[in-house]
């Protein structure tokens, strides 16, 4: 940026007591004080100030001679003015650190996050430019507050054809994310009366937002086939959260004959279920299966992110919510923005329309394969007494042992070591099996790295 195009936030009193030089060197001296200046910041130069004030240039001149001579300023023949390096720096606070910080690790298995490298910018890019060479000046405006039509109609198209979901665009919802989707849950739920929500055991850890909106949680037992639906039949639960296409955490697939009883048990109660469909596109040596949604979709709201597929940077989401929900949620997500970037919207609605969505999966697909047989490989040789689970589908694996394992022990150790580690048993809200079972995402890290870091984490497990 030149100093021409610098803008500066000051401005001159006429009528002031004190001198338009004095105004000018006062203000500039107390931004540099404060900080919003910085040392090395361009400032404008003395005639473009001059103008933007519609005072003299030499007055701004003498003004910024004075700065110059009490170090405030550095003033070079032929460059742009400057705050000099030597001015004083902002003032540090002692301020609380953020509350979700975000540590980094050279290996990192806990699950979560797919390969942010593989993001596809290239055909990313060209999904913006055809968005905003499609975009009128209307829809760079207020409307669509719930979603861009184009993405609605083109996200109904995908998820009918790859997920079973059935649902009119008008019922699809955009969101910033499963976070977004999961908050207008939490309080629509609220407002319809339910006061019981049950959810998986194990199943997601961060249950803060459905506490916040005064849900009590029922913890319902998960197996094989998935959460027990007799359990659930049994409780109090007015709704139900859930992941069925393959469970988060344990990668179960809920069976055909759990899908039936469950779909029964909605209709039977006027009860909701929340379907997180999180990494459903990600399946290996299993037929796909198709979302609960598409069995009662009276009853079910369905959601769904970019978070896993592509990034979760972009912050795109969407939920798929019952006719007879479908003002309540509205009203939700009313009450907490003026609605998700549009361009980004148009841009995915042309990755979709495109097939760049679908080549995309196809490619990772068989990238996320060869990660998952190449921790297979290395489990089988390295940990022979553990049990590797849920590796169907989805990005990360089970890996349970006969034993109790030192978690506390090994999660310091490996993190000494630069290493991302997740326990099953804190994802429990009821009592957790005694044997220890690792969570282990191999999305992240390339085979060659993911060979090494698993080797490592065996030597920490052995002690």
């Amino acid at each position: 940026m030149s100093s021409r195009d610098a803008e500066l936030l000051i401005s001159v009193d006429r009528n002031g007591s004190e001198s338009m030089q004095r105004q000018v060197e006062r203000q500039l001296r107390d931004a540099i004080r404060g900080g919003t200046l910085r040392p090395g910041s361009e400032v404008p130069s003395t005639r473009d100030l001059a103008r933007d004030l519609g005072i003299s240039r030499p007055l701004v001149m003498e003004a910024y001679a004075q700065l110059a001579a009490e170090g405030y300023l550095a003033l070079r023949q032929g460059a742009a003015p400057r705050v000099a390096d030597t001015a004083p720096e902002r003032q540090a606070y002692d301020l609380p650190p953020e509350s979700f910080p975000t540590a980094i690790f050279r290996y990192d298995f806990r699950p979560g996050s797919p390969d942010l490298s593989t993001f596809p910018s290239a055909r990313w890019l060209k999904a913006v430019e055809a968005a905003l060479k499609a975009m009128t000046p209307d829809d760079f405006g207020y409307g669509q507050r719930y979603g861009v039509l184009l993405l609605r109609q083109a996200l109904a198209d995908y998820l009918g054809r790859v997920r079973g979901v059935s649902g009119d665009p008008r019922q699809i919802l955009i969101t910033s994310g499963f976070e977004q989707a999961r908050a207008s849950m939490a309080r629509a739920l609220k407002r319809r009366g339910v006061t019981q929500l049950a959810v998986e055991d194990p199943g997601y850890h961060d249950r803060d937002i459905w506490l916040a909106a005064g849900l009590r949680l029922i913890p319902i037992p998960v197996d094989e086939n998935g959460i027990d639906v007799a359990a659930l039949a049994r409780s109090e639960a007015q709704a139900v959260l859930l992941t069925p296409a393959h469970q988060s955490p344990t990668g179960v697939v809920m069976s055909g004959a759990r899908r039936l009883a469950l779909a029964s048990w909605l209709r039977e109660k006027n009860a909701v279920a929340l379907e997180d469909d999180y990494d459903a596109e990600f399946r290996y040596d299993r037929a796909p299966v198709g979302a609960l949604q598409g069995l009662a979709p009276d009853n079910v709201v369905y959601a769904g992110t970019v978070s896993k597929t592509l990034a979760p940077a972009l912050r795109l989401g969407w939920m798929v919510v019952p006719p007879d929900l479908l003002l309540m949620f509205e009203d939700e997500l009313r009450l907490m923005d003026c609605g998700r970037g549009r361009i980004e919207q148009f841009a995915l609605a042309s990755f979709l329309t495109t097939g760049d969505y679908d080549r995309h999966l196809r490619k990772m697909r068989a990238l996320y394969r060869d990660r998952r047989e190449a921790l297979l490989a290395v489990l089988g040789a390295e940990l022979p007494e553990a049990e590797v689970g849920g590796i169907s589908a989805g990005l990360h694996a089970t890996v349970r042992f006969p034993r109790r394992l030192d978690e506390e022990a090994i999660l310091e150790s490996a993190n000494k070591r630069g290493m991302g580690l997740s326990f099953l048993r804190r994802h429990y809200l009821g009592a957790a099996p005694d044997e220890s079972t690792l969570l282990l995402s191999y999305a992240s890290m390339p085979e060659s790295a993911l060979r090494t870091a698993l080797r490592t984490l065996a030597t920490i497990v052995d002690g």
